[in-house]
């Protein structure tokens, strides 16, 4: 593995002998106990090796492999897990992989996990296959990829998410895809996400995964569906694993395949299971004989023994979407817990943060994911969708479509207590002798004494929009002790990122379907208007027409891919000082990094930034971002 990769990690999943389930799988936190003022990170170290625990044991490790459904810690299969020192990887060869942040976790994508004392300590994301868009059946819902058959979901627990696409349908032959989901029962992989790359990205190599068929040991060869896999020169991941027709596996290589010659991968990772481990895993069931034997995730189940959630042991079928727990003994999972999942809601697919990128009720983000709360439906609980805008606290639920989560509830939150923040509003519900008033679905009280710039006490009225530094008391209610009146007629340009699609002359799409005009007076940076194409990562800046969903661009971020650098966009949140605090629910270590358009005095709770910097240890062991550089993308 890369060299940044934690011992902790890897001496957990060895002792659990559970390897990378690729083809088969592929924020704001709720708190950081470890968060320190001004921490100082040590070079970065490797964690010592974990010693896997028992159940019911003061330290117990736990193999995870799911789906992610939502945010507000990590929610994998609809189960919660907490993220305050989650260490991320990323990377698509199953044999190095490099460092990455909680921002890099997306909704849709497969990881596999260690859980230790109910904390995610680690988490690798894995792709069940990469390459180029072939054959699209729009009538069967499917599309390939090197012949392996892609099917997209709009329905179901865990329906298809896509970024840099709206849908199956603006996909085209040629464009190169970054596929998560699991193998079913036809051996195809059902996809529950679908990332378009720029087609630039087709040299960054091929993954591919499936199931092992024609095994030929003497020639070093297997089949995946009608392609030769040829693994003379391969490393066989986990070391000592022994291919076997049946087996789920993940190949990657760089040279793409070659019609008549096959695949000739550099790395062939396939599931190894030792007695003892202690795994849940969700997916499809591909085989199924009994209750006591079926197969998830490439994994033999007895279920003969165990409980069931969300459904009976007669909903068990080829297909049907499951999250398992228990023990690997004699090479089967004896699991004790079975839950079914049948529906979105089985999996509570949710988002808890701060909004960012606000435009309108109908398209913002939590968590970096698109929301869309504007149908007539959604029920909103300590506030209304009139709330809504950049720094409101919120838990969403809802259910995915295309790109974005369609809300069905909307509950406003207050804002961490003791912890202060700098939010924007328009003044609602004023009491000027209560001294109070309301905005984002927070009650903001006037301090004993409140410093007023831009005008004064008179001026305060409804309407009147206003930015405020105050801290929340337990009661939610937040102490302002700081008020700037803001021009009412200064319209406040707005930040949005994403992959683009639709891409025309001078216009894109953004997740949400925001339209994104370019005109002579816009400023790049990272590359020009010729770098701009389907797929292409990008941060765009400028004036938002939240009735028609348009942005007029003012500046664009380039964001091409950087291994060497982590970047991570959000607002932040657990300020502890100008050193230590989180964006995205990443927990940021700054010091001596350089500012763009802020400093270093701005930084509060609220603001939206983009950080960029390498990830860490620090002096805990707990992975960090070093900043090199923050910019501020709300000042």
């Amino acid at each position: 593995m890369h060299k940044n990769t934690s011992r902790t990690f890897q001496a957990a999943l060895a002792a659990l002998s559970l390897a990378v389930l690729a083809a088969c799988g592929g924020g704001g936190s709720a708190g950081d106990s470890g968060a320190v003022a001004a921490p100082a990170p040590a070079a970065p170290v490797a964690a010592p090796p974990a010693t896997p625990g028992t159940p019911g044991t003061a330290s117990t490790v736990l193999a995870v492999s799911g789906t992610i459904t939502g945010f507000g810690s990590v929610i994998i299969d609809g189960k919660k897990y907490d993220d305050s020192v989650t260490a991320v990887l990323r990377g698509i060869d199953p044999g190095s992989n490099t460092a990455g942040a909680l921002t890099d976790l997306k909704l849709g994508m497969r990881i596999e996990g260690v859980v230790k004392d109910g904390k995610l300590t680690d988490a690798q994301i894995n792709a069940a296959i990469t390459g180029p868009v072939g054959a699209i059946d729009a009538v069967a819902g499917s599309f390939s990829v090197y012949g392996q058959t892609v099917k997209v979901l709009t329905t179901g627990a865990t329906p298809t998410v896509f970024e840099g696409a709206a849908n199956l349908a603006a996909l085209a032959v040629g464009d190169i895809v970054e596929v998560h989901g699991s193998v079913d029962a036809s051996k195809a992989v059902t996809a529950t996400r679908v990332e378009r790359k720029p087609r630039s990205d087709a040299d960054a190599g091929v993954r591919l995964g499936g199931v092992v068929a024609s095994l030929n040991t003497a020639a070093k060869t297997f089949k995946l569906n009608d392609m030769t896999i040829d693994y003379s020169a391969a490393t066989l991941l986990p070391d000592g694993v022994v291919l076997a027709n049946g087996q789920l596996f993940t190949a990657f290589g760089t040279t793409p395949p070659v019609a008549g010659v096959g695949f000739k991968p550099k790395t062939v990772k396939v599931i190894k299971t030792g007695d003892g481990a202690v795994l849940e895993i969700g997916g499809r069931i591909m085989l199924f004989t009994s209750l006591g034997d079926f197969t998830v995730s490439g994994l033999r189940i007895d279920a003969s023994a165990a409980t069931f959630e969300g459904g009976v042991a007669g909903d068990l079928a080829p297909g049907v979407i499951v999250s398992v727990k228990g023990t690997v003994v004699d090479g089967v999972l004896k699991v004790t817990q079975v839950r079914v999942l049948k529906s979105s809601t089985d999996v509570a697919a949710s988002l808890n943060g701060q909004v960012t990128e606000f435009v309108s009720a109908g398209s913002f983000k939590l968590r970096g994911t698109v929301v869309d709360a504007s149908a007539a439906t959604v029920t909103f609980s300590g506030g209304s969708a009139s709330d809504l805008g950049n720094g409101a606290w919120l838990l969403v639920k809802g259910k995915v479509s295309g790109d974005v989560l369609k809300a069905d509830s909307v509950e406003f939150q207050s804002p961490p207590a003791a912890k202060p923040v700098t939010l924007k509003g328009e003044i609602r519900d004023l009491d000027l002798k209560g001294g109070s008033f309301k905005f984002l679905g927070v009650t903001l009280k006037f301090g004993s004494t409140v410093a007023i710039t831009g005008g004064d006490l008179a001026g305060l009225v409804n309407g009147k929009r206003v930015e405020i530094t105050g801290t929340p008391g337990a009661d939610g209610v937040v102490l302002v002790t700081k008020i700037t009146v803001l021009a009412d007629l200064t319209p406040q340009p707005s930040v949005l990122g994403g992959r683009v699609s639709d891409f025309a002359n001078n216009s894109f799409k953004l997740p949400g379907g925001v339209l994104v005009t370019v005109n002579n007076a816009t400023v790049f940076e990272g590359g020009t208007l010729a770098d701009l194409a389907n797929g292409v990562e990008v941060l765009a800046k400028g004036l938002v027409n939240g009735q028609t969903k348009t942005l007029t661009a003012t500046w664009i971020q380039v964001r091409k891919p950087d291994i060497s650098n982590v970047r991570v966009a959000g607002a932040v949140s657990d300020f502890v000082s100008v050193f230590d605090f989180r964006v995205g629910g990443q927990r940021i270590y700054n010091n001596g990094a350089t500012y763009k358009d802020g400093v270093a005095g701005d930084l509060a709770n609220g603001r939206v930034l983009e950080v960029t910097g390498a990830i860490v240890a620090d002096s805990a062991g707990n992975k960090v971002v070093k900043a090199t550089e923050v910019r501020f993308l709300n000042k």
